[in-house]
């Protein structure tokens, strides 16, 4: 079974990891990535990203690392691989996108101040940090710098279908999964396997009428002469197809529970993902699929989102707790507390001034 590992949150250097353990934040650095790689040991890996980006260069470090892993490694964006996350995703051998998922490429940028030449200076990185992400973009999808370049000035988002045609993912989560009635005694069928009916019967003759079939030939070909005691042909059910073609109606419900049991299969795999688990037994008995089930979860996650907010805005205004002054004598455990956000702060500051000099963030 693959090692799966999450990449969710902002991609931040090692050095910064601390600061998002702390606050509980969701992040993943190269030494956390590199860590993982180590304890899969060559097997299969699957990276799970849900990122907006971050920093450039611990992207470029974990693109670098996916590349040099000795075992497979298989992307799955299922919420969105933007900016730096999309760089380190392109590392993965294989790309996979979910139906509801997105990828966005843009430019890299940076803050600076000073005077012209530091300016200039991060100008030039950021020209250089640009040609870099392209190499990794150039190197997936095999299209043109000038085309790559345009999409990345235009910050564009791509969906699941455009990830696919503009070959910066290789295929759509849960796509091979085919919806079929939940049923197998009563079996709707898919195209293909109507097609496959429809083509064994007009080999041997048996098509009854009003079932439409395809033909080479012209679009109105001349009917034959009607043989005198000929009758016109009657649309055949399934008892009759069981009772007349029985080997014909075994390979069909063959396929149908084949397809039924790979719907059933997928969405049990699912019921493992964050949410999900709730609705897959519904949707095992209303015939719904993985991507039926995908959009739920999304829908429901946004749902509580929003329910969440409207909670803390009415216990904030229960409590009054907006018109309560600041006491002045703090005890000892909030003095500590206010020490280390000082110290945050502080360091954040030193941060961003090392970077606006140096750039590097997306």
């Amino acid at each position: 079974m693959p090692k799966r590992i999450n990449f969710y949150g902002t991609v931040v250097p090692n050095d910064d990891a601390w600061f998002y353990e702390w606050f509980e934040m969701d992040y993943v650095s190269p030494r956390l990535i590199n860590e993982q790689l180590k304890e899969a040991n060559g097997d299969d890996v699957e990276l799970y990203i849900n990122s907006g980006g971050g920093e450039v260069w611990a992207g470029s470090e974990i693109y670098t690392a996916l590349r040099e892993y000795s075992g497979n490694v298989t992307a799955k964006v299922v919420g969105v691989a933007a900016s730096a996350a999309s760089v380190a995703m392109c590392g993965a051998k294989t790309v996979m996108v979910s139906p509801t998922a997105q990828i966005m490429v843009h430019r890299s940028l940076t803050v600076a101040s000073g005077n012209k030449n530091v300016f200039d200076q991060a100008s030039q990185m950021l020209n250089s940090v640009d040609e870099g992400m392209l190499n990794a973009y150039e190197h997936k999808t095999g299209k043109d710098r000038a085309e790559l370049l345009a999409l990345m000035d235009g910050e564009t988002f791509f969906n699941a279908q455009e990830a696919i045609t503009h070959g910066f993912a290789d295929e759509i989560m849960f796509a091979q999964t085919e919806k079929v009635v939940a049923s197998v005694s009563a079996p709707v069928f898919s195209n293909e396997i109507m097609n496959k009916i429809k083509s064994k019967l007009i080999r041997e003759n048996m098509l009854p009428g009003g079932a439409p079939a395809a033909s080479s030939g012209p679009e109105n070909p001349e009917p034959k002469a009607k043989k005198e005691n000929e009758e016109d042909a009657k649309p055949m059910d399934m008892n009759e197809l069981k009772e007349k073609y029985p080997d014909l109606y075994a390979q069909i419900t063959n396929e149908a529970q084949a397809a039924e049991r790979a719907r059933i299969s997928a969405l049990q795999a699912f019921a493992t993902a964050p949410g999900a688990a709730q609705f897959i037994n519904e949707a095992i008995t209303n015939g719904e699929t993985v991507q039926d089930v995908a959009v739920k979860v999304m829908e429901a996650s946004m749902k509580r989102a929003g329910q969440e907010a409207t909670n803390r805005k009415l216990d904030a205004e229960e409590s009054g707790v907006d018109d309560v002054e600041a006491i002045e004598a703090k005890t000892p455990d909030a003095a500590k507390e206010e020490k280390k956000a000082n110290a945050v702060a502080s360091m954040i500051a030193m941060a961003q001034k090392i970077k606006s000099k140096n750039g590097g963030r997306m």
